[in-house]
């Protein structure tokens, strides 16, 4: 594996920051392709936390589904939506979004945080990267870690309804 000379609490804080920041870019963008530019930083930052935690397999996953298939799907949709749609969508008033998004957040953190102290005990201790092959993978993933694919599971179905939604006003 390659060795990085920087300690790793300041390769956590420097990928935090990014990762964190260009989030915050990314919804708070104006202009829709500036913002998935934005969000395709943020994913390279999660790409990087995959590295530091020497799992470069996800680290590429993360790159290749994520950086290159859904934000590259953004960009592509913007092209081929027309231009006025988006004028008449910006024109709407933002009364509320920010106290909104904050209370959201800060709901899902307590959600988080509670599932994991219920769970925190009775997960597993990792075995070392060099002890699983990757065809095993996700037997791996179901069996001992239910309750973390449970949450993404709900999470990502969260995010198709709310992509459903915002499909929905659009027309």
């Amino acid at each position: 594996m390659v060795q990085l000379l920087v300690p790793s609490d300041l390769m956590f804080v420097l990928l935090a920051g990014v990762t964190i920041v260009a989030a915050i870019l990314a919804l708070q963008a104006k202009e829709l392709v500036y913002g998935a530019i934005a969000l395709g930083i943020s994913f390279i930052g999660i790409a990087g936390f995959f590295l530091s935690l020497d799992a470069p397999y996800l680290a590429m996953l993360q790159i290749a589904v994520y950086v290159g298939a859904v934000v590259v799907l953004i960009v592509f949709t913007i092209m081929l939506v027309r231009r006025e749609e988006f004028e008449a969508l910006s024109e709407l008033p933002e009364r509320g979004e920010g106290a909104v998004g904050l209370w959201l957040a800060g709901l899902l953190a307590v959600a988080i945080s509670g599932v994991a102290a219920l769970a925190g005990p009775n997960l597993p201790s990792a075995p070392s990267s060099g002890d699983l092959p990757v065809s095993s993978l996700g037997i791996v993933i179901a069996s001992q870690y239910p309750v973390p694919l449970i949450i993404l599971a709900l999470l990502i179905s969260a995010a198709l309804l709310g992509a459903l939604v915002l499909a929905k006003l659009e027309k």
